[in-house]
């Protein structure tokens, strides 16, 4: 491989890293329903769903979060972080909750 494509493959991953974490919530339970609001205003409804093994929407009907698209609040990670599963657990619980209120006053 030549020194040119060493150098491009490194801009690449650390380009594709930066992307990954910022697309990643915050996980701070606070902006939960600022996001749900946005989403809400540009029309990308989603819930967010959480478990390792038995993923679920949070705090919402399932038969009614599996008409949208789904978020990962995390989804199938085994992790000893426990505060970082709480966090996400509400942040997820929060949005849901908007959202859900949203589509159930909408129709």
């Amino acid at each position: 491989m030549s020194r040119d494509m060493k150098i491009l493959r490194v801009i690449a991953l650390v380009l594709l890293a930066g992307y990954c974490v910022a697309a990643e919530p915050t996980w701070n339970p606070a902006d939960a329903v600022k996001e749900a609001e946005q989403d809400i205003r540009t029309g990308h409804i989603k819930f967010y769903w959480a478990g390792s093994i038995d993923s679920r929407p949070v705090g919402v009907p399932i038969e009614v979060a599996k008409k949208y698209p789904q978020a990962n609040a995390g989804i199938g990670c085994v992790t000893n972080d426990i505060p970082l599963r709480e966090r996400q657990e509400e942040y997820a619980r929060r949005y849901n909750g908007k959202i859900y209120a949203y589509i159930t006053q909408k129709h």
